[in-house]
């Protein structure tokens, strides 16, 4: 737990905003794949078994990272802060959000979405931003230890 007087470590919105950010990938994704067909016509050249098994991988990999990660982190009682560089965060120093755009990448590749893929990107770039300012607030808390840690392991493996 972090201390009382601790500023919000999450950029302001953040919750609401990655609701937000999902509802407009799972729109654009699913209108496009399943009823306006505008970017998909490059599903014709890979075959359904390797977009299939693409999905599978991406979103079974995504899925547990980001629940690992979820449980590394919440599913944990803690007397104090501690910095958590271990497990899934010895890979990244942001498994839940590199799982969920891991998910959305599986999503993607199911359907060829160019269109998605397009979202996909903005939504890289939102996270991006959330990881940033996330980081700025740990390094503050941290110090040194985070630096190090932010040395040690890359931000999306």
């Amino acid at each position: 737990m972090l201390p009382e007087d601790y500023e919000e470590s999450e950029a302001p919105y953040a919750d609401a905003s990655q609701a937000v950010v999902a509802t407009i990938f799972f729109v654009v994704w699913a209108s496009d794949s399943f009823w306006l067909h505008v970017t998909t016509s490059y599903s014709q050249y890979i075959p359904s078994s390797i977009r299939n098994a693409l999905f599978l991988v991406f979103t079974v990999a995504g899925g547990y990272m980001g629940w690992r990660a979820h449980e590394q982190i919440f599913g944990v009682a803690r007397e104090e802060a501690e910095l958590v560089d271990y497990g899934v965060y010895g890979l990244s120093r942001h498994p839940m959000y590199l799982g969920i755009m891991t998910v959305f990448l599986g999503l993607v590749v199911s359907t060829a979405s160019v269109a998605a893929l397009v979202v996909l990107l903005g939504v890289f770039l939102f996270y991006h931003y959330l990881a940033s300012y996330e980081e700025m607030k740990l390094v503050e808390f941290f110090g040194d230890r985070y630096v190090a840690y932010m040395a040690r392991v890359r931000r999306w493996a």
